[in-house]
């Protein structure tokens, strides 16, 4: 695959991953409530499954991996404070900082070669699944977890 924003939106991939896996897991333990730290612990998942299947994809597609600086680091400070505020303010902020992350994935989406496609299309589904996760919380839908929890199962 070859497009001037290619090599930056590879590494997007990581720099995401890395972030959501703080971000859920600060969250996660420091949040008291027991039904929001599961979910939090679910959208965890999700990342830690991404980042492998990223790692996997680098290492079968003989790229360099280069560790993102800076991500983790931000991510615990953002977690702590989405633990720290009330649950529909951090669904919102949760929803709205996919936006820019979908953009980069769907580019590469759009521009995988046949034997890539599966696997950028998961890497967008995974985005897509979390803004859906963020916007059934605000819509105070039981079944918030079911896009994330079917890319977990598959």
């Amino acid at each position: 695959m070859s497009y001037p924003e290619y090599q930056a939106d590879l590494q997007r991939i990581h720099e995401s991953e890395v972030y959501g896996r703080a971000v859920f897991d600060t969250a996660a333990r420091l949040t008291r409530h027991r039904g929001r730290k599961a979910k939090w612990l679910a959208l965890k998942a999700l990342e830690e499954q991404t980042l492998q299947r990223y790692l996997d994809y680098m290492a079968q597609t003989g790229q360099s991996v280069i560790e993102p600086t800076g991500w983790a680091l931000k991510g615990r400070a953002e977690g702590a404070a989405l633990a720290a505020m009330p649950w529909r303010l951090a669904m919102t902020l949760v929803r709205n900082a996919t936006g820019p992350f979908q953009e980069k994935f769907l580019r590469l989406k759009e521009h995988a070669k046949e034997e890539e496609r599966a696997f950028f299309a998961y890497v967008y589904a995974h985005e897509k699944a979390l803004e859906a996760f963020a916007e059934k919380e605000l819509a105070r839908d039981p079944d918030s977890l079911k896009a994330v929890e079917s890319l977990l199962a598959g």
